[in-house]
């Protein structure tokens, strides 16, 4: 199949379900096109071996959605994408965890970093002798050669909702702009029970200078919407599949 025809697919089961549109243009990205973060569908075919990263959401009666699932085209992870799958999921879960009334907007954020960057210093993405342990990589934003957006945003009425991110009356804090550098700007903004964010940490392997190959155009995001309750927050698109094993379950 072509990134086209599966995009069709997504757009037949919209409305086929009752979905009035889509909430944007959906992203069918196979192979290296993963590793583009805004990729509209094109017509390159999924190939053995390859992944296949599909962001897509509908709007229902106002209302929008935005999930994001990573697939084998052959039905199977490698060993290498497989082993930065299980790290995109764990970086999901701890912001997950990280979500809840009373957190700040952008703790899931952090969370999902401290994982990922873990991750690529056990993998050996990040060189240990260059960047240092977790907490230099993550002072010096060098995870950012692997992941370049932040975690999430609000969901509602748009696929992307409007609202502050930034606290409106707490006064500005000395804090980390995800390039390495520090800033005086406001804290993040309190979350409350009953804001709907998403959850998408992803990690996106270009082929570059010191990147062993096996790694190369390996492009992986796992996004969830997630409304805030009382103690926590509860993931309302799990109905589909996330985790690697009920991927290749389904795939089968």
């Amino acid at each position: 199949m072509r990134e086209y025809e599966i995009e069709a697919e997504l757009l037949h089961e919209f409305r086929r379900h009752g979905s009035q549109s889509p909430a944007y243009p959906s992203i069918v990205a196979a192979g290296a096109n993963a590793c583009v973060l805004h990729y509209a569908a094109g017509d390159a075919e999924l190939r053995a071996g390859e992944l296949c990263l599909i962001d897509a959401g509908c709007e229902l009666d106002g209302y929008a959605s935005d999930v994001t699932r990573t697939f084998p085209a052959n039905g199977r992870f490698s060993s290498a994408q497989r082993e930065l799958y299980d790290i995109v999921q764990a970086a999901q879960q701890a912001a997950v965890d990280a979500t809840r009334p009373g957190a700040r907007q952008r703790d899931a954020h952090h969370a999902a970093v401290r994982v990922l960057t873990q991750g690529l210093l056990d993998t050996g993405l990040l060189d240990r002798n260059k960047v240092g342990d977790v907490d230099a990589a993550v002072e010096s934003a060098a995870y950012r050669q692997f992941y370049m957006h932040g975690t999430g945003h609000w969901l509602g009425r748009d696929v992307h909702d409007a609202g502050e991110y930034l606290s409106l009356d707490e006064a500005p804090v000395e804090q980390p702009d995800y390039s390495g550098k520090r800033v005086s700007m406001k804290p993040s903004r309190l979350l409350e029970p009953g804001m709907v964010v998403t959850l998408e940490p992803g990690l996106y392997v270009r082929p570059a200078p010191g990147v062993a190959e096996r790694w190369w155009n390996i492009g992986i995001r796992i996004e969830d919407d997630a409304v805030v309750t009382a103690d926590g927050c509860e993931l309302i698109s799990r109905g589909v599949p996330v985790d690697a094993g009920e991927i290749e379950a389904l795939m089968r």
